[in-house]
């Protein structure tokens, strides 16, 4: 299989927080994705996800930035922006905790939280 340039830099910025692809990477660890199932996911064709790896991460500041980030990017590569939205804020692969661990640390502390801001 050919790897052009653009896959390899995507597959190095996947490793970086700062990119949308160490996101990307997490979600489809989390949901056992392969390229083609994530790129279907999101509603875009497999070459597409290159670019898309390589954007910012959305940011997580406040719920606004968060949706103005997810609907830009969305909207630059035709993207289902709730596919796009719930992928963007998957848990860094790093924070998933020991090896075969299927929910992120954390994850029932927040489901807690949730329950006791009524």
């Amino acid at each position: 299989m050919t790897t052009f340039p653009l896959d390899r830099l995507a597959e190095r910025a996947s490793t970086e927080p700062f990119f949308l692809g160490s996101r990307l990477k997490a979600f489809a660890a989390r949901e056992r994705l392969d390229d083609p199932a994530l790129a279907a996911r999101l509603g875009c064709a497999v070459p597409v996800l290159a670019q898309v790896r390589l954007c910012r991460a959305p940011r997580l500041d406040s719920s606004a930035t968060y949706r103005e980030d997810v609907t830009a990017i969305a909207t630059k590569f035709g993207l289902n922006t709730v596919a796009l939205a719930e992928a963007a804020k998957a848990v860094p692969v790093e924070a998933l905790g020991p090896a075969g661990a299927t929910e992120p640390a954390g994850a029932v502390l927040a489901a807690r939280d949730r329950g006791t801001t009524s």
